[in-house]
């Protein structure tokens, strides 16, 4: 595939992964304690906070991100399929994994920046991922069929 190329989805992957990564950096939990306590941020990296879960979403966005562009612009070849899955199955388990934990984050109360951010390239990881499959499937143009 020449760099000219690019799908749309294969933005999608390199930018969602950056972002999802770039977000850990950033205030998941954002408090503010007023004049007296003082404003409080907890970044992903903070494992007193979240446990491992930001750390699986940086990883994940490393993962993902990194490996695209890296066989994308890199012309680094990857094995066919890792532990029975090809390409396109595994970054939409990874990233469905890291929309779950984003999503799961997001109802517990005071938002910081970074975990919109996180759960906006989650999204824009599982996108691009399904619209890989369904491209690998034939996009859907066949008749549908009976088992």
């Amino acid at each position: 595939m020449e760099n000219n190329d690019i799908k749309p989805s294969t933005i999608m992957l390199i930018a969602g992964g950056a972002v999802l990564f770039i977000s850990t950096f950033l205030d998941w939990i954002s408090i503010d304690g007023g004049e007296f306590f003082g404003d409080f941020g907890a970044n992903a990296w903070e494992t007193d906070a979240f446990g491992l879960l930001g750390i699986i979403c940086a990883v994940i966005g490393l993962i993902i991100g990194g490996g695209v562009a890296a066989t994308q612009f890199g012309n680094v070849s990857m094995p066919d399929k890792i532990l029975g899955f090809n390409h396109d199955q595994l970054h939409l388990i990874l990233g469905a994994e890291a929309l779950l934990i984003t999503f799961g984050l997001f109802f517990r109360g005071d938002l910081g920046i970074g975990l919109i951010l996180g759960l906006l390239a989650s999204i824009a990881i599982v996108v691009g991922a399904f619209m890989d499959l369904r491209a690998a499937d034939g996009g859907g143009d066949a008749a549908p069929t009976q088992f």
